[in-house]
């Protein structure tokens, strides 16, 4: 059968059509368990330098300079808290804590594995002790420029995946909806997402989530941002975020990746964040003064990390799946949230936080306790289970911050009770702070005395 001439030129200019089309990018198609790679064994993994205290639960690099604690505040920081055996097993070195410039420790306490820093300054007087657990001086088992350089790498390729799912406003709330069972792709203006008062992420339970934030900046206090939400999986009011909140809503959390492509800071306040932090080139600050600690349920990958006494990143770092992505594309440029009438969840009881409590020196405390065991959690000051050395306020010189002393966090504490937003008076939280102070201040001198 002969074609006639217009058909063959419409086979001909349809097929050139097919063979020019472009073909859909490995990003799209190809995702990779642990795309994190190192980074992702840490819950916190910053390329320059880091200001700490409180605690980790999980592992911490820094590859430049590290000051972890403060005698003048005073305030210390505790390590690895969460980690199995199964986790320091994987770690470069079987350390949980690595410090590839100098490490000013006061009161630093490595509760599982090992340290290693090139150079430890300990706190000097003798009123306190540097580090307490095994840590030597040397170098770092991480290449932190060539992981870096990879991280900025994955992050650029991911600003570029195209959205599969829905930003919506309402009132003051922004909500994220998607519904793919293996990865929901979002992308949202930081502007937008800072104007949100509350945050509902409302995907299926199982699924990979990739938060695309774009822009320089972001400061959750621009609005006074009171929670991240999850739509409640039983349809009733939507659940915030807390340590311990029920198995769905952590499936959903370890998978969630907020990724800050091309930020230079990051702002938390005093509230729950669940998910890993991407923000490559960006100073990431849990809290600040005036703000109150701000914990992360979940990792911090950063260029410099600034926190204040009482702020903590939890042992739960990102087991999603992602494109792998090595070539960056077009950043996808954000559309404005749709209005939709889906109702604002209700802020928790207490949205401010109470008065700074009075510091309770460590020395005069008398010694009446032990310090905990590795496998027995002592409250910190978020209510989670943890170790962490005496804290009250933030150290003068702080960098990108105030002298102002910082106030504790706002909203219930994030351990071993969920908050849902249940009432919980101001006096109960005074009382609670003023008891995880004198804890503090027991451990501190105990460790001094059991050192001596």
């Amino acid at each position: 059968m002969r074609t006639s001439a217009a058909v063959a030129t419409v086979l001909a200019v349809t097929g050139a059509a097919l063979a020019w089309a472009p073909a859909a990018s490995a990003a799209s198609t190809e995702c990779v368990p642990n795309p994190l790679g190192t980074a992702g064994l840490y819950a916190e993994f910053v390329e320059r330098d880091s200001v700490r205290h409180s605690d980790s639960e999980g592992a911490v690099a820094v590859g430049g300079d590290a000051t972890f604690g403060d005698p003048k505040a005073p305030s210390g920081f505790s390590v690895g808290y969460q980690l199995t055996s199964g986790d320091l097993a994987k770690l470069p070195g079987g350390h949980s804590l690595v410090v590839g410039g100098t490490l000013s420790a006061n009161q630093v306490v490595i509760t599982k594995g090992t340290g290693v820093a090139w150079k430890v300054v300990n706190a000097s007087g003798g009123k306190n002790f540097g580090v307490d657990g095994p840590i030597a001086e040397g170098a770092s088992p991480v290449d932190f420029g060539k992981e870096f350089t990879t991280l900025r790498t994955l992050s650029a390729g991911w600003a570029g995946e195209k959205p599969n799912g829905s930003v919506s406003a309402s009132g003051d709330g922004v909500f994220l909806t998607g519904t793919d069972s293996e990865l929901n792709v979002f992308a949202v203006d930081a502007a937008d997402l800072q104007k949100a008062r509350a945050i509902t992420l409302d995907v299926p339970v199982g699924a990979s989530t990739l938060v695309n934030v774009l822009g320089a900046t972001y400061d959750m206090s621009a609005n006074a941002t009171y929670g991240v939400y999850y739509k409640n999986v039983s349809g009733g009011a939507a659940v915030i975020d807390d340590y311990n909140v029920p198995d769905a809503y952590r499936t959903i959390r370890s998978k969630l990746l907020w990724n800050f492509p091309q930020a230079t800071t990051v702002k938390k306040n005093y509230t729950s964040w669940p998910g890993t932090i991407l923000a490559p080139g960006a100073t990431v600050h849990m809290g600040g003064p005036g703000v109150g600690p701000g914990h992360v349920n979940g990792a911090v990958i950063a260029r410099n990390l600034v926190t204040v006494p009482g702020a903590e990143t939890h042992q739960m770092t990102f087991a999603g799946c992602l494109p792998k992505e090595t070539t960056p594309g077009p950043v996808v440029t954000p559309e404005t949230p749709e209005p939709t009438d889906t109702p604002v969840p209700t802020p928790p009881a207490t949205t401010a936080p109470p008065a700074t409590p009075t510091p309770t020196p460590t020395g005069g405390t008398p010694e009446t306790t032990a310090p905990a065991p590795s496998g027995t959690p002592s409250a910190s000051s978020s209510g989670s289970p943890s170790a962490t050395p005496a804290e009250t306020t933030s150290p003068a010189g702080t960098p990108e911050t105030t002298d102002a002393a910082p106030s504790p966090s706002a909203t219930t504490p994030e351990g071993d009770l969920a908050t849902t937003g249940s009432a919980v008076g101001p006096g109960v939280i005074g009382a609670a702070v003023a008891a995880v102070l004198v804890g503090g201040g027991f451990l501190a001198f105990a460790k001094r005395r059991r050192r001596a």
